[in-house]
């Protein structure tokens, strides 16, 4: 008898994640009978389907209640996208005391913010949108100050692998981040007092806590996602004692930002920035940070790739697949990981 399985999508899952709905339909046809069933947001996904054969609901819309895991006595896993606050479509205590594995996709988007995270540093080291914009503009260029050096020196500037590079939050994206810094050559400082300190090791990252690497970084790269424990936690203290010339790279979320003080001090020439993410989105059209030569921009895109839709199917049904012949999941989403998206206010020490 063929295994059942349910995808639960919202009526506009195509708008939100154009390539999902077709990979993970087909992927998980090929686990066994799959029931595609479309639901609002605040309704559970018992209301739509009988769930009591299905043994994997992949949630792309409405919620997965109480009600929902007493009505699915063999329910094995639940897989999506959570993100930092998705998990609160889920009864996440009915579904732990029942022994059923929530699958987390939220690291699909790592390769593809990590990517655009590098990239923005490699392009505020070089400033490669200035030099693009001014020769899109006709502007005479190839006369510089010297033959050989090109770069404005009150910045922090030149090869990525001669430069001290902190990296706030080593999960998923900023992992990969101080990873490759580290085999460009980078001297990479690292904080994330959720991580063991075995994991700085694997990733050649020196484990310090948060003043030591605002003092110590010519490259900051924030990449902690917005928890409660991270607000504002590069505060207008610390980004006042950041060098002259040092560039900020933010791809996750503004939220761990004083974004205030840091303004300011790039507005003043005295800070360099690389965005993707900001305290007001959209940025409105007449924000200061537009076209200064000191600031690198994108319009949150980081991990808005076809990569990225696709691979958020594949860690769901690769999950599936392994749960369901008797084997461990690579992307299980935690209680621990629950309660430092949704619930730990104090950072704790590293």
């Amino acid at each position: 008898m063929a295994r059942k399985l349910v995808f639960a999508r919202s009526e506009n899952l195509e708008r939100s994640w154009p390539f999902v709905p077709e990979a993970i339909s087909e992927r998980l046809k090929s686990l066994g009978e799959l029931k595609v069933v479309q639901v609002e947001p605040d309704i559970s996904v018992s209301d739509m389907a009988d769930l009591s054969e299905v043994e994997a609901i992949a949630l792309f819309g409405g919620k997965i209640s109480a009600a929902c895991v007493a009505q699915a006595p063999v329910l094995k896993a639940v897989g999506g996208v959570w993100d930092n606050f998705g998990h609160r479509a889920l009864a996440v205590d009915a579904l732990f005391e029942r022994g059923v594995t929530i699958v987390d996709g939220t690291g699909a988007w790592g390769p593809s913010v990590a990517e655009l995270t590098l990239s923005l540093a490699l392009n505020g080291l070089r400033r490669v949108a200035d030099w693009h914009r001014r020769m899109a503009a006709g502007e005479p260029l190839w006369k510089y100050k010297f033959g050989q050096y090109c770069d404005p020196p009150e910045f922090v500037n030149g090869t990525l692998g001669d430069k001290t590079v902190g990296v706030m939050g080593l999960g998923q994206i900023g992992g990969r981040v101080a990873s490759w810094c580290v085999a460009l050559g980078s001297r990479v400082l690292g904080y994330d007092p959720f991580i063991p300190k075995s994991r700085f090791e694997e990733l050649g990252a020196e484990p310090v806590e948060m003043d030591r690497l605002v003092e110590e970084s010519e490259v900051i790269m924030m990449t902690i996602p917005q928890t409660p424990s991270a607000k504002k936690i590069l505060s207008r203290e610390r980004i006042g004692r950041l060098r002259k010339g040092a560039l900020v790279v933010v791809t996750t979320r503004a939220h761990a930002v004083d974004m205030v003080a840091l303004r300011e001090r790039i507005l003043a020439g005295e800070l360099a920035g690389a965005f993707d993410v900001y305290d007001v989105e959209p940025l409105p059209v007449d924000d200061p940070l537009r076209g200064l030569p000191n600031v690198v921009h994108t319009p949150h895109i980081a991990g808005r790739t076809r990569d990225a839709n696709l691979r958020a199917a594949e860690v769901i049904a690769d999950d599936f697949k392994r749960i369901l012949n008797g084997e461990a999941p690579h992307a299980p989403l935690s209680r621990e990981a629950i309660a430092v998206r949704d619930e730990i206010e104090e950072t704790p020490p590293m």
